[in-house]
Parts: structure tokens; C-alpha cells; sequence
């Protein structure tokens, strides 16, 4: 038996405590609140442990799981002490404010091996299970259009939770969460899937003053067959149904939310064909909550950490999908501003050295054997967090440039830095990106570069590109001449071929300046058979020979041939961007070398029971030559991943092996 604990005494709360009276696997055994009122009537009512503080219900040995019913904005503090006390949670929609809050609790769950739950009730509920079951019999390999909606009128105050920013208000998190969780499912399910991600989508409706979403409507595509239209009010009744329409069919079911509850507990789904309607009744003599707390328990019970009806990946990437719909609203809550937001400190409390700390004689700071690439981040909460992570693990390396993010990524490393109070970090910049490839133009850039980023020099600096029209002894010198000012400290060279390198390098000797210490070209196991982008140099044998020869670091982009390597293409959901295309993964990877390569790497993979892509990491890791690899995780489960590839060793035979086969 699991035993319980509730966090919240409002409405939701109560039908949870209602709901568990018919449980099989759970039992409630304690209740928490900071309303004394509240606790008093809940004693009367359940006989529960009560405490007037979250921080005693954590404390407490003999309850095992935690149900979370408060408002949105305390979701993420709650769920992560909770896990962080030991508790399996179960927390009420939408978990979080934002995706990376989402992503920092569905880690530490992993990480901690306790289920966490996000509680999307109609998951658990045989309507829905009904409802899919004919999807699958009636609508697979068709056009289809799925409807749904969840509206209703609220007459409140601006300070309600439903229409004040500080509490998550708006339309979109409190009940869209629904409508688009139901969506990504019945596509899902139509491509023989647990859940599918729109690949594209529109948003409209209508802000209040105080900016948040009074309505709201997402206009979603799947496919070239499957769309939806989405809707969500807190100022207009809806019919709060869902509708899944091809040209001679249709699904309809009204409240697929509330499962019956406003219908004398029973529920239906309609199947209509050629003007004929079947009625499947689904009848409800349990509490409206109970399946789902059985559901949890027996995952706790069974040692998992999450329910195959709610995925943590599907919870994720909904959270993914409703950042997008509210950024398409131009939504803006307090909690998705650094400043103000659950990570304006570090969450991640203890340092740890995951990652060894690499000295080179250019430098008098320590490196990491990865470099965080700062070009996948969504805002600066979601950076935050993710520099935080890599921070936290031993990292010491960050790789940004002018052009990232039109500039916003120098902005947002400069100032999680600065917020940190990090003298430890080595910045790795990059600038005269093509146009802008000319001397002229590296100081200017530079310094705009620190200026963003409010931080005094570039540990690091690289020319992002070539121009081949401009001598190389020009730009040796403008680079001395910036080094000299104290801008940067290490000179390097981004795509430049082996004979324009030697040459700079020639020059600076010649004349007694300092060259290049650092290449970053593209370096992988795969071979880079046509440029990713136009300017693109990869490194070849001799290329190798000479960084090795002269002790030139090597810091290469791609060294995981963008997920080449990924053995399963099929979309995992861990993600905030999309990934390559098939058209570039075919151009730029796919020969016969390559894809000989990428089989050897997945049997090699097999016996070391890691995944290819870490094999593919690990190579370039431990081939005899300074290389320092530039990643790009866009989540703590691809950052995890790549950590866990440094430590992978390869030895000359499986390098060998890999290469040519042998």
C-alpha cells in the first residue's frame, strides 16, 4: 500500500482525497496546507495527518508519495523538494510554468529513481482508452481534422489565479494544457505512436491587460493527413468536447475532460458513420480520481518511475508545445524571467567531476573534455538552466559566437557568468562570420561581443570563417592587435583550410607574433561528405598530423555528425529544436564509409552497452591528439549523454575497428 500525502486544500485536493477512499494500492496519510481553516475541515473529514507546513509533510517517513494541488507557479518548488525528500510525486497540470522547469523535474526523477507523474486524470480513464481504441480501427491511413476545446467563463478578479501572471493565469496553462496533451495524442496514435509533435503551428486569441491569455486557439500540423485545431477560454463557454473527423466518420465525445463527472458519472463516446450513431457508454462507480492514484501506486510499487498513459517524454514535450503556443500569444509570465524565476539561483546545490579538468599550456585555467555549444537555447531560463547543469557536472568550457541568436547567446552567457560570480569559466568566442570576414571587422565585433555579454575578455577567440581574398598575415595581425589591447587571450581559426592554417601560422613565426593555437573545423567519425553550411572545412589525415606536430588544439563542431549516429532516427520527445533534416543527414553523411562506420559504431556500442552517438563522442575523445569536441544538448538527458561518452574508453584496436573495420 502507498501511502499518501497531500499538498493544497482547494477543489482539485479535495476530489483526490474523495477519489482514494477506493483505491486498491493507495491509502491517504497525511495532508498539508497553510491554511489552518482549511487543514481543520479536512480533518473532520478524512482521517489524515495534517501540519500547517510543506517543509513537515516532506519530513514525514511513513508517507511515500506526494500529491501536489496547489496552483501552477508552486508546482516546480513543491515537486522538486519533494523528490529531492525521497517522495514519488504525482503533481497536478500543467507541472510547470515552462519546459526547462519541466525538464530540471523529470531529471531529478531519474536521477533520484522515483516516479513523478504529471496528473492529466483523463489519461488514466477507460473513455479515453474507448476513444483511442477506435481511432485505431477507424481512422488509420486517412485524412483527418481533430477538434477540441475546453472553455468556460470566469468571473473573477485580476488577482484570481486564473487571470493574475504571478500564478500562471491564462487560458493556455490552466485548461489548453488539455486540449493540446489530446491532440499530440490521437496523432500520435494515428502514426502508430504513444504521442506526435505538431511540425508546424499558428496561434491566435485574445490578451487581457495584465497579459495573459483570456482565449486562445492552435492551429496544429502532423502530417500531410493529420491536423487539429485547438481551443482554450477563460472568458467564453466552449462545448468542451473533442471531435475526430475524416470524410465519412466522426468521433465525437462531450466533456472527455470531466470523464462523466457532469453526467450522473456516466460517459460516451459517439461513433458516427454514413448518418448512424453507435453509443459506447463508459459508466463510473468509482471516484474520478481513483484510477489514476491506482495507476501511480502501482507504478511505485512496481519501481517505476513513470506511467506508460503519461510519459515523462510526453509531459516534456506538451510543456514544449504550450512555451510555443503562449510565445505565439506573446504570453509573458514573471516565472520565465531570469530575475524573477525558480532558477535566479543555481538549483543544482552540489559540484561534482563528472567531467576530469584538462590544463593546456595556453591557458591558466582548467578545461572540460566537452565544450557546451551556446546555440540551443530557446530563452534565458532555459540557458540558465543548462549552464547551470554543464557547470555543475565539471564543466568548464562554453562555446558562443557574434552571429549565435543574433547575438543573444554572448548575452545570456555573460550573464549567467556574472550572476554566478564565475571566475573559472573559459569563454570560447568566435566572430567575422562571412560577410563580415575581413579584418576590420574581428575588433569591432569583439568588443560588441563582451559588451554583451559584460564580461572583459575572450579566452578563446576563433575567426569564424576564411576569406581567401584577404592575405592571412592580415589577420594575424589584427588578431595580435586585439590580443594586445587584452581582448582575447588564444588565437584560432574556425573552417580554415590546412594551407591557408600553415601559412598564418608561418607568418606569425616569421615575424614573432602569436598564431594559432586552436582549430575549429568539423571533425567526426563520420566524414563530412558536402558542406553543412556554405564555408564548412572538415579536418582530414594530414590535417591531423600537423595540429599533432605542433601542439594545436583542436576544438571540433559536429563531432556527433548532428545524430547521424542516433540508432533509433524515430522523435524521442527530450527536445527543444528539430533535428536535421533527412535531406541534410543524406547530403552532408550518407556514402558507403559512413554508413559502414555508423553499423561498426552500433555493434561496438552493443558490447559496451552505451548508444552509438556516445561511440561516435568517444572516438574523437580518444584518438592521440588534443581534442576538445564542441556539443550542443539541448536537454540534461543529451548533456548526460555526452559526460557519460567521456568516460567511455576506446582503445587502439576499437579505434582501429571503427575506422576501417579491421
Amino acid at each position: 500500500m502507498v501511502e499518501w500525502g497531500v499538498i493544497g486544500t482547494g477543489s482539485i485536493s479535495k476530489a483526490f482525497c474523495d477519489s482514494i477512499r477506493y483505491s486498491k494500492t493507495g491509502r491517504l496519510s497525511a495532508v498539508a496546507s497553510r491554511s489552518k481553516k482549511n487543514l481543520k475541515l479536512f480533518s473532520e473529514k478524512h482521517q489524515a495527518t495534517t501540519y500547517d507546513s510543506y517543509e513537515a509533510l516532506f519530513e514525514d517517513d511513513s508517507v511515500d508519495a506526494i500529491y501536489i494541488g496547489t496552483p501552477h507557479n508552486s508546482h516546480f518548488e513543491l515537486s522538486l523538494k519533494a523528490l529531492r525528500n525521497g517522495k514519488h510525486v504525482l503533481c497536478e497540470k500543467p507541472m510547470t510554468m515552462n519546459s526547462t522547469e519541466a525538464m530540471i523535474l523529470l531529471n531529478e526523477a531519474r536521477l533520484k529513481e522515483l516516479f513523478f507523474m504529471e496528473a492529466f486524470m483523463y489519461r488514466c480513464h477507460p473513455l479515453t482508452h474507448k476513444m483511442l481504441e477506435l481511432v485505431k480501427k477507424e481512422f488509420i491511413n486517412q485524412e483527418i481534422l481533430i477538434e477540441s476545446s475546453f472553455g468556460f467563463t470566469a468571473d473573477v478578479g485580476e488577482e484570481h489565479r486564473l487571470r493574475n501572471p504571478e500564478l500562471g493565469g491564462g487560458s493556455i496553462l490552466d485548461i489548453g494544457c488539455y486540449p493540446m496533451s489530446m491532440a499530440r495524442l490521437i496523432a500520435g496514435t494515428l502514426m502508430n505512436k504513444n504521442f506526435t509533435d505538431p511540425v508546424n503551428m499558428t496561434a491566435s486569441g485574445e490578451l487581457s491587460s495584465a497579459n495573459i491569455d483570456l482565449s486562445a486557439k492552435a492551429e496544429m500540423k502532423f502530417n500531410k493527413d493529420i491536423r487539429a485545431i485547438i481551443t482554450s477560454s477563460i472568458n467564453e463557454e466552449y462545448e468542451n468536447s473533442l471531435r475526430i473527423k475524416s470524410q465519412d466518420k466522426e468521433i465525437f465525445v462531450e466533456q472527455p475532460w470531466h470523464c462523466g463527472q457532469f453526467q450522473n458519472q456516466k460517459a460516451f463516446v459517439k461513433l458516427i458513420k454514413n448518418d448512424e450513431v453507435q453509443d459506447f457508454e463508459i459508466k463510473d462507480e468509482i471516484g474520478l480520481f481513483t484510477r489514476e492514484i491506482d495507476e501511480a501506486s502501482n507504478c511505485i510499487l512496481e519501481g517505476k518511475i513513470e506511467s506508460s498513459f503519461m510519459t515523462h517524454a510526453d509531459s516534456l514535450s506538451n510543456s514544449i508545445w504550450l512555451d510555443r503556443w503562449l510565445d505565439g500569444m506573446k504570453v509573458q509570465y514573471p516565472a520565465n524571467s531570469v530575475q524573477s524565476s525558480s532558477l535566479a539561483n543555481s538549483v543544482f546545490l552540489n559540484k561534482s567531476n563528472k567531467l576530469k579538468s584538462i590544463q593546456i599550456p595556453e591557458l591558466q585555467k582548467e578545461l572540460s573534455p566537452i565544450v557546451f555549444g551556446c546555440d540551443n537555447q530557446i530563452n534565458e531560463v532555459h540557458a540558465f538552466a543548462m549552464f547551470d547543469y554543464f557547470y555543475s557536472q565539471g564543466g568548464k568550457i562554453f562555446d558562443t559566437a557574434y552571429i549565435y541568436n543574433n547575438g543573444l547567446s554572448d548575452r545570456y552567457l555573460g550573464n549567467w557568468i556574472n550572476s554566478r560570480n564565475l571566475n573559472d569559466v573559459v569563454v570560447l568566442g568566435k566572430g567575422a562570420h562571412t560577410p563580415d570576414c575581413i579584418p576590420e571587422k574581428i575588433k569591432p565585433q569583439i568588443e560588441e561581443s563582451l559588451s554583451r555579454g559584460n564580461i572583459s575578455k575572450l579566452d578563446i577567440y576563433c575567426l569564424h570563417r576564411d576569406n581567401q581574398e584577404i592575405p592571412v598575415a592580415e589577420f594575424i595581425d589584427a588578431l595580435n592587435e586585439c590580443k594586445d589591447q587584452g581582448l582575447i587571450e588564444v588565437l584560432g581559426a574556425s573552417n580554415w583550410e590546412l594551407e591557408r592554417f600553415k601559412s598564418a601560422n608561418d607568418y606569425a613565426d616569421e615575424v614573432k607574433k602569436t598564431g594559432f593555437k586552436v582549430l575549429s573545423n568539423n571533425f567526426s567519425l563520420a566524414k563530412m561528405i558536402n558542406p553543412v553550411w556554405p564555408g564548412c572545412i572538415s579536418c582530414e589525415e594530414e590535417y591531423l598530423s600537423y595540429l599533432n606536430e605542433k601542439k594545436i588544439h583542436l576544438f571540433p563542431w559536429s563531432s556527433q555528425a548532428r545524430g547521424f549516429f542516433v540508432e533509433n532516427v524515430e522523435f524521442t520527445a527530450n527536445e527543444h529544436f528539430a533535428n536535421p533534416t533527412d535531406e541534410e543527414e543524406k547530403r552532408v553523411w550518407h556514402d558507403e564509409l559512413n554508413l559502414a562506420r555508423k553499423s561498426r559504431a552500433i555493434e561496438l556500442a552493443k558490447k559496451k552497452k552505451c548508444e552509438p552517438i556516445q561511440i561516435a563522442l568517444a572516438y574523437v575523445i580518444n584518438l592521440e591528439i588534443s581534442a576538445f569536441p564542441l556539443v550542443g544538448p539541448r536537454n540534461f538527458f543529451e548533456l548526460d549523454s555526452c559526460i557519460e561518452a567521456t568516460n567511455i574508453i576506446l582503445t587502439s584496436k576499437e579505434l582501429r575497428f571503427l575506422e576501417e573495420g579491421a
